[in-house]
């Protein structure tokens, strides 16, 4: 690895490529809205097209991209979220003819988490498609249809024969079929930073590559031969799992690397990437925005540049050295993504380098044994044998999981990082991938990595904090979050799940709320605000007078242990609350507290040095929001739309 491989013409052409889509879509989002929106039927439509990606089996429907090549017999091309209840056979490559009704993609918009809407626009998608059952028109290429069944067949011997926990884990460690992974456990491979484990990457393709190398070359075959068909089987591989970017990523490179070993030269792996990247691009511009495709050759790009120049140093004798050359491996893989982790999922698992070390290679026996598995369920009594085995094994690897993300501090949640932070990090990382070349005597090196470091750690938004109110909402649920600068914030109806909330609070930059209202004593108001307060400190709780519900009661009594305070409030009373004044008044159809009334609540109104603002009608107006210059406005907030404004 030299500088020089950062001059060379495919990575240059790779860097002005990619700042062309930047600049394409910053372009394209600054023109009239109008303009960006799709025209939809108000009618049932008959749709033509191609299925685009694997379904996937979600709320009794069956979800997949669609690419819509004719609409009503017109010629179209547009992609959409196509939802069925019958699949009828179809499946990844088929040309399918159905009737369907188009509709803006739903959404519930919350600030932090996934907004639905953004994520589908983002890869060029604009509209749902619900109908009820597909026709095939003609199905997939050969290929593609073996690698269909090949796919089936392992899910379904992975369902029908080991328990949810353990299929679901070997759908998303052999096919990269994770969506029916549990809350709680995806939650543990998230906390032990073995998340990426559950996605088919890479280092799926190179098992399968090397194993099928392995097999061949033992069995006498040349080495020409036993390549491409190693090619050819993780070719096939790749299609069964989905053709994701990780996989394609992972293929070019071994594809770049077998090329060179066979004309006898350099391998070039880092061109293989490069060359990757430029590929998935070239047909998929959007995904340059994707947060998988991102971590992916980030972690590919860590690998590759830090074994290649802290590899040959830090080698010692010995089995100790393959064991070093793990923890090399999951330490240049992982510090790249840490600041994305940050920025995309407000949480950083800490304990991921040396996790990573023992789960890493023990799914690459996961992965074999579900080979296995699939293979040996033609024959019945070999079967008997496997399944035990691949039983104990996946269920070890989850109480392995499991343990490391049970220590307090395996995982922390942080706020996303500002581009100046993201900045710095990224800095501090290439002059630590390169310090080898840089050479370690270098004063340069040093000062670089300790600056970008501390930018990185103490450094700030570089435009001053703003006042600012959003407001969102779910299927029942109107909440509010006001920020007053860098000095509070507010949250009125915690009435969402808990670890959206989180995210919303950490989106914004604090990890403790001031101050919690509660509208009214109904459920739908307060839900989320046990699950919440596990992982953000709450100052007060504030919430009318009224029966208390047990499970609200329960809550309470648990903040209270942890140093909240909880105040029950009358309309007229006036708080203050971390600098702002805060008064309750009953809501506009209320009159007054009736004690069973059908619109009993309270409205909050708050008032402090350049900040002024009313939330109303249980969160979903904000009424009277005065800036300095003193204009004032209101806002209602649309159902399931996020509404951001300045105070």
């Amino acid at each position: 690895m030299r500088f020089s491989y950062y001059k060379r013409p495919l990575f240059i052409l790779l860097l002005c490529y990619a700042a062309g889509i930047i600049v394409f879509k910053a372009a394209s989002s600054r023109g009239p809205a109008a303009a960006r929106q799709v025209i939809l039927p108000s009618s049932m439509v008959s749709l033509e097209g191609l299925v685009q990606e694997y379904p996937i089996s979600r709320y009794k429907r069956w979800r997949f991209e669609f690419r819509a090549d004719k609409i009503n017999g017109a010629r179209s091309d547009i992609s959409l979220m196509a939802y069925v209840r019958d699949l009828n056979g179809a499946s990844y490559g088929d040309s399918v003819r159905f009737t369907a009704a188009l509709s803006e993609p739903f959404n519930y918009a919350v600030p932090g988490n996934l907004d639905w809407r953004g994520y589908l626009s983002d890869r060029g998608i604009k509209a749902e498609a619900k109908g009820e059952k597909p026709e095939i028109i003609r199905k997939a290429p050969f290929f593609f249809r073996i690698a269909q069944l090949f796919r089936a067949q392992a899910l379904e011997v992975f369902a029908k024969n080991f328990p949810a926990d353990q299929a679901s884990v070997l759908s998303g460690i052999v096919m990269g079929e994770k969506k029916s992974v549990s809350e709680g456990l995806k939650r543990a491979f998230q906390d032990s930073g073995a998340m990426h484990l559950l996605v088919a990457s890479g280092s799926n393709v190179g098992f399968v590559t090397f194993l099928i190398y392995f097999l061949c070359a033992k069995a006498g075959l040349d080495k020409k031969y036993t390549g491409f068909l190693a090619l050819t089987c993780a070719g096939f591989y790749v299609a069964a799992a989905g053709l994701d970017p990780p996989l394609v990523r992972g293929y070019a490179m071994f594809a770049a690397a077998f090329l060179g070993f066979l004309i006898a030269r350099d391998s070039g792996v880092f061109q293989g990437l490069v060359l990757a990247c430029l590929a998935i691009l070239v047909f998929s511009p959007r995904a340059l925005f994707d947060a998988g495709f991102q971590m992916s050759f980030m972690a590919a790009y860590g690998i590759i540049v830090g074994m290649a120049l802290w590899g040959p140093i830090c080698r010692i004798g010995g089995f100790s050295n393959n064991i070093l050359a793990i923890i090399l491996v999951s330490f240049f893989a992982q510090i790249g993504l840490y600041p994305l982790m940050a920025l995309y999922f407000h949480k950083v698992s800490l304990i991921s380098i040396l996790s990573n070390v023992a789960l890493a290679p023990a799914s690459g026996v996961i992965m074999g044994l579900g080979f296995l598995c699939v293979a040996a369920s033609y024959w019945a009594p070999l079967f008997a044998v496997i399944k035990p085995l691949g039983a104990f094994a996946v269920g070890f690897f989850i109480r392995l999981v499991e343990f490391f993300a049970s220590f307090e501090f395996s995982a922390v949640r942080l706020s996303p990082p500002s581009a100046l932070t993201l900045s710095a990090f990224f800095i501090f990382i290439f002059a630590l991938l390169h310090a080898p070349l840089f050479g370690f005597r270098n004063k340069k090196l040093y000062f670089a990595a300790a600056g970008s470091l501390l930018i990185g750690v103490f450094g700030t938004k570089v435009s001053p904090e703003k006042n600012l109110a959003a407001m969102f909402s779910d299927a029942d649920t109107h909440s509010v979050i006001l920020k007053h600068g860098s000095k509070a914030v507010f949250l009125v109806n915690p009435g969402l799940d808990g670890g959206k909330l989180v995210n919303s609070s950490l989106y914004y930059g604090f990890r403790e709320i001031d101050g919690v209202f509660i509208s009214t004593l109904a459920r739908k108001d307060w839900s989320g605000l046990g699950g919440m307060a596990q992982s953000l400190g709450v100052k007060k709780i504030i919430l009318p007078y009224g029966p208390l519900p047990e499970e609200l009661s329960e809550v309470l009594s648990e903040l209270e242990k942890n140093g909240g305070a909880v105040l029950r409030v009358w309309s007229g009373e006036a708080l203050d609350i971390s600098g702002v004044w805060v008064h309750p008044v009953w809501r506009g159809r209320s009159g007054g507290y009736g004690g069973n009334t059908p619109y009993e609540g309270l409205d909050w109104r708050f008032s402090g040095k350049d900040f002024k603002v009313a939330v109303e009608d249980d969160g979903r107006r904000a009424a009277g929001a005065c800036g300095i210059s003193g204009e004032c406005r209101d806002f209602a907030g649309k159902k399931g739309e996020l509404l951001e404004f300045e105070l």
